[in-house]
């Protein structure tokens, strides 16, 4: 069961209600409008837009004048989320995003390398998304030149990148919307069990049909409606999983009363790390040894082919590790490079 949260919003004159997990707090108001985690990020990314160009000096917490972690705690106060003062604490706020750019969502605080050591933190910004071609990342931040959108791959910045902090939910995954669907009547269709699919040994075989639907099998080869319930993922590299909920919506802390500070911004414990995309493009291969990878090869080419299917915050280095081989032999059985973005779901072939 959710609960929700709401917040009081000066600029909108409404309170805006964004959904969470069970145990959290306040009833709901009548006044409110309940969000999702993606659509409270469009709003955060709407109030950064509007500051576009305003100046930057050191220490300023806007709203006339910003430096970067000052813009950033700036925008997300706005809807009732405290951020830590500086962007060295910032690095600690929310929960770290593993995986690589792939995997950022937009409203997430990208941790970046100061002027005087790069492996330092000494700036933050809110990230925006992808290029189309996926291969580049935007964000909006307060420079010295005033606030502005820049990209990831700009020289100054991504030998900086050092990971990314999440302050909202992950999103939702986005799915086609299904067809309204038809009454199933399969009247005396029968069809042999073998070449059927079943979950777990405990579960129900079903049949895919050509359509899109599919139906479940029963021990006497005759078929029936699935339950409402049931759904599974095919994956366009041949794979398939089981469809599971996900916490995808946060409660937003009204700004009318005195707000706790964010449950996420007291763990501070945590100590600022290196994305895991950061550490795949920069990890050291000294150690996977040339009379390794001739091994590796002489095993693949006696044995069947093996297949692994990428799963979040899998990067090169740790498939190869898991799996006893090495990132180069990965990429030549594979057709890519160190530097390509491992998309989850996609199938790697390991030996």
């Amino acid at each position: 069961m959710k609960k929700s949260l709401f917040i009081a919003i000066a600029f909108l004159g409404i309170s805006l209600s964004v959904s969470a997990p069970a145990g959290a707090e306040a009833p709901a108001s009548k006044d409110s409008v309940t969000l999702s985690a993606a659509q409270v990020a469009d709003l955060i990314l709407e109030e950064a837009y509007k500051h576009l160009g305003k100046p930057y000096r050191y220490g300023a917490r806007g709203p006339k004048v910003f430096d970067c972690s000052g813009f950033t705690s700036y925008i997300y106060r706005q809807f009732g989320f405290r951020l830590s003062n500086s962007s060295r604490d910032q690095a600690r706020d929310g929960r770290a995003v593993e995986g690589t750019l792939a995997d950022l969502q937009k409203g997430d605080i990208l941790i970046f390398g100061g002027r005087a050591s790069r492996k330092s933190v000494g700036h933050v910004g809110i990230f925006i998304g992808m290029t189309e071609d996926g291969t580049d990342g935007t964000f909006v931040h307060a420079a010295r030149g005033g606030v502005m959108i820049d990209k990831l791959s700009e020289e100054y910045y991504a030998p900086r990148f050092l990971g990314a902090r999440r302050i909202l939910p992950d999103f939702e995954p986005e799915l086609p919307e299904e067809p309204e669907p038809a009454d199933a009547d399969y009247g005396e269709s029968f069809l042999p069990v073998r070449d059927t699919l079943a979950l777990s040994p405990s579960d129900s075989r079903i049949v895919l049909f050509g359509d899109g639907t599919w139906a479940v099998l029963h021990e006497d080869g005759s078929l029936s409606a699935p339950d409402s319930d049931g759904r599974i993922i095919l994956n366009p590299g041949g794979t398939w999983q089981p469809l599971q909920e996900r916490i995808s919506s946060v409660r937003i802390p009204s700004t009318a009363v005195p707000a706790p500070a964010a449950t996420a911004s007291s763990s501070t414990s945590a100590q600022s790390s290196p994305s895991a995309s950061q550490k795949a493009s920069t990890s050291s291969t000294t150690s996977q040894t040339a009379s390794a990878s001739s091994s590796a090869s002489a095993d693949d080419s006696s044995a069947e082919p093996e297949y692994y299917t990428i799963r979040s915050g899998d990067t090169l280095e740790k498939i190869s590790k898991a799996h006893h081989t090495t990132i180069d032999r990965l990429c030549e059985l594979n057709g890519i490079t160190r530097k390509t973005i491992l998309q989850i779901g996609r199938t790697l072939r390991v030996r």
